[in-house]
């Protein structure tokens, strides 16, 4: 099964001593499944400052992976209740080891799409850095804006 759908994300990020900063996307995607798990798979675009970045989560249940590839790649994984240490690729070139705490993850994205819902702390050098809340809504149905 592959095929072509419509992603609504909205990630809001809140670091120590900064404004919330949101982010809000509707982008076209490929919806997967191999081996059992779920993939989407989009390129990202100025708006997030990552071009030339494809993005693919790798759904499994609890546990996600965001893999990038390409002009910022950086490898994160998320599971309920677990830290993670993953290198991310900065736009200046810097590669930062990062530890992703997740709080909590809601992920109903199937054959026909679904939601993928994600809360977790970022930490570098064991100081948490900031908050964040990911929505990922996957259909099959164009949606207003879309790019």
């Amino acid at each position: 099964m592959k095929k072509n759908v419509w992603l609504s994300i909205s990630s809001t990020q809140q670091f120590a001593d900064c404004d919330e900063e949101q982010i809000d996307l509707v982008t076209a995607a490929v919806l997967y499944e191999r081996g059992g798990k779920y993939y989407i798979a989009y390129d990202e675009s100025e708006l997030t400052g990552l071009e030339g970045t494809r993005t693919t989560l790798k759904l499994d249940g609890k546990t996600v992976s965001l893999i990038r590839t390409g002009a910022y790649p950086s490898h994160m994984l998320f599971a309920e209740d677990e830290r993670h240490v993953g290198l991310y690729q900065t736009p200046v070139g810097e590669g930062v080891a990062i530890a992703t705490h997740t709080s909590h993850i809601r992920n109903t994205v199937g054959e026909k799409g679904g939601e993928l819902v994600i809360d977790y702390t970022v930490e570098v050098d064991n100081s948490v850095m900031g908050e964040h809340h990911f929505e990922m809504y996957v259909t099959t149905e164009p949606i207003d804006g879309a790019v």
